[in-house]
């Protein structure tokens, strides 16, 4: 590198490092502390995890983000009302994410469920309401760090995080049983997707801090971050993220050939690399999706084998609401509406449950729409645009600002084609939104503003900001948060009385969650009452099967595609008609609705089949079970099922015959039947 090359590179580098004169005071100094000291706080959201909580591992996480949120926000709120230099400043990476939020919540108002869209659920917390607060963490972020030393810092604490995060996982690996909070592995995130997309970025964000910082110290803590964080994200068996992660040092390697290389040739070769690379990405993802393809193939033989079905219903359920889909978070709907039934067998996971397609494009697709899935590639569009544009055009950017978050962006969008966003990875994408926003902004020469005293010139508008801070947080987080701990002292309660006061209270509380909650007490009090049938009295079982019916047809009424919520009224009311046969002419209404909804779902049949066997229509019930196992003749218990109608029935030669069909399609089953042959 010549004399002249190096001059320009620490220009460059003075550029971009340059402090700026900032002196703050007062009431300017208070705020500006509450802020950054609340998003250093934010960033050990992956640490929280409570027992006693509904989903342990994700709801506290979620209400403890948002909090902050709110409190970064809204503090944020009162500064620019007197110093404007913390205002907002037009970029593309601010005009892509306004454009995506405001197709986001069209998509939830024209949506099939918009309660589900805005408030979401304990287990995922990715709504509207969710979104809505990331956007705010953004805003703030980009408007009111101004100097790279604060993003250091902040990406600093989060490497931090991520090697305590990294060292749990790995202890947990290594089976000490202290460290094991989840059969699902993945350390305090529960997840080892949801492990390995967090650590990725920090990862990254390690290597970014190697490289930025000149001191060794800074540099061993970065690199020996990064050994743990790895061996982590391989060792827990995140292959989407392992695969991201070593493909995105291949990709930058080819980046310093184009960029940092003197010799033209090498430049060449790497620019040459990097756009195959980049098209052979394009088209590996297109084919992806491509039914059929030999790239889609392999991942069936390699991958979760229900992700293939999955993606299969969401295209057939996109063509249905191409434009805005089908709202946030209703992808559940969409699951059962097109459900495939082979999704009982080995052959497609086993797992009959989803509310993600685990597929970033898909999943934006079904839920958003067209719309939507052109503003999500707009915000990585954006990014790649201010980044690009700040290191050939302004000459503002090192090599190794450039390359890292270039990588780190397409490394995030590739391990996102198989698993999916959650609060910790949310929250570091919109960190580095936010350090994209504070790169767009980025000027040679920037006027300081005369400081002055803090006085509020808008003292009412002050305080009407404080009064819906408070709002805000008992509504959004406070409440919330208490609903999530009263599920579990639900499920605690001593009687049926109990355990009704408690249902109302936490129903009544907050609205998140409300449909999974009430699905989830009606199961645990079904489970309850069939194994104690005869130690409760009737009255008893009845006052609280009518309490869950009634929780649970208001579901139907507020969203009369949730399967799950039909399904379960169905089940109860084949368990009430143990205690009062009336009702099996509801159960019996619910079982058709259940196949009026997921036809092609078993659980619709076998319902039904079970409301038939409980009238002793014996042959209604047995057409049900056969129709079951023609869906999907590979599953085991539509043959079991089968088999138990015609022997209540009293046709033992009719058993027999059901039980040999079934051995011939799989002689594994001949122990399943060995009673009746």
């Amino acid at each position: 590198m010549g004399r002249k090359s190096r001059l320009k590179k620490l220009r460059r580098e003075k550029e971009l490092t340059r402090p700026q004169k900032e002196s703050r005071r007062g009431g300017e100094f208070f705020l500006f502390e509450i802020i950054r000291f609340s998003t250093y706080l934010a960033l050990f959201t992956p640490l929280i995890v409570s027992s006693k909580t509904y989903f342990p591992f994700v709801g506290l996480k979620s209400l403890y983000f948002m909090g902050l949120c709110e409190i970064v926000f809204f503090s944020w709120l009162i500064l620019i009302l007197n110093y404007p230099k913390y205002r907002p400043k037009f970029n593309s990476i601010f005009l892509a994410l306004s454009l995506f939020l405001v197709f986001f919540i069209l998509s939830a108002v024209f949506g099939v469920d918009p309660s589900r869209s805005f408030w979401s659920k304990y287990e995922r917390m990715t709504g509207v309401l969710m979104w809505l607060h990331l956007f705010g963490f953004f805003l703030v972020l980009s408007s009111v760090f101004k100097k790279v030393s604060d993003w250091e810092k902040f990406f600093i604490v989060s490497i931090f995080v991520a090697i305590l995060i990294s060292s749990w996982a790995l202890f947990e690996k290594a089976g000490i049983k202290d460290f094991k909070l989840s059969p699902r592995m993945g350390a305090t995130l529960g997840n080892t997707s949801f492990l390995g997309t967090y650590l990725l970025f920090n990862a990254y964000l390690a290597l970014w801090i190697f490289f930025q910082k000149r001191n060794w110290g800074w540099k061993i803590y970065s690199l020996g971050g990064i050994g743990p964080m790895f061996s982590a994200i391989y060792l827990s068996d995140a292959r989407a993220a392992t695969y991201s992660f070593l493909g995105g040092l291949i990709i930058l390697f080819f980046l310093w050939l184009a960029f940092k290389q003197t010799q033209p040739q090498l430049r060449l070769l790497g620019k040459l690399i990097f756009i195959i690379i980049i098209f052979a990405m394009i088209a590996a993802t297109i084919l992806l999706l491509t039914p059929g393809s030999f790239v889609e193939q392999k991942f069936r033989a390699m991958g979760d084998r229900g992700r293939i079905p999955n993606w299969e219903m969401a295209r057939k359920a996109f063509l249905e609401h191409p434009l805005l889909g089908w709202g946030p978070e209703n992808y559940t709907i969409v699951f059962t509406k097109y459900f495939n039934p082979c999704l009982f067998t080995k052959e497609c996971g086993r797992e009959i449950w989803f509310d993600r397609t685990h597929n970033i494009i898909l999943d934006t697709l079904v839920t958003q729409g067209i719309l939507g899935l052109i503003a999500y590639f707009g915000i990585f569009v954006s990014f790649f645009y201010v980044l690009w544009k700040k290191y050939l055009k302004e000459k503002f950017l090192d090599f190794w600002t450039l390359g890292i978050f270039t990588v780190l962006f397409i490394a995030y969008f590739v391990q996102n084609l198989t698993v999916f966003d959650m609060v910790t990875s949310l929250m570091m994408f919109f960190l580095i939104l936010g350090f994209g926003g504070f790169l767009a902004n980025l000027k040679k020469e920037e006027k300081e503003e005369v400081q002055r005293n803090f006085i509020f010139k808008h003292q009412w508008l002050a305080g009407l900001l404080v009064v819906a801070f408070c709002l805000s947080f008992w509504q959004f987080v406070l409440q919330p948060a208490r609903a999530d701990a009263l599920v579990i002292k639900a499920l605690q309660g001593k009687n049926s009385q109990e355990r009704i006061e408690l249902y109302k209270k936490t129903l009544e509380t907050s609205p998140l969650g409300k449909y999974q909650i009430r699905e989830f007490f009606a199961q645990q009090s079904q489970n309850f009452i069939q194994n104690n049938l005869q130690k409760i009295p009737k009255e008893e079982i009845k006052k609280e099967l009518d309490f869950l019916i009634s929780e649970l047809q208001k579901t139907e009424k507020e969203s009369p595609g949730d399967y799950r919520s039909i399904l379960r009224l169905a089940h109860l009311y084949n368990l009430y008609a143990l205690v009062d046969q009336s009702k099996l002419t509801l159960a019996e209404k619910y079982g058709k609705r259940c196949i009026e909804l997921s036809p092609t779902n078993q659980q619709s049949y076998w319902v039904l089949a079970q409301t038939k066997l409980y009238q002793r229509d014996f042959e209604t019930a047995l057409r049900l079970a056969q129709k079951a196992i023609d869906l999907e003749p590979r599953w085991l218990q539509s043959h079991k099922i089968a088999v138990q109608i015609a022997q209540f029935s009293g046709d033992q030669e009719l058993a027999r015959e059901l039980a040999k069909k079934a051995i011939e399609i799989n002689p594994d089953w001949e122990k399943e039947f060995k009673d009746l042959l």
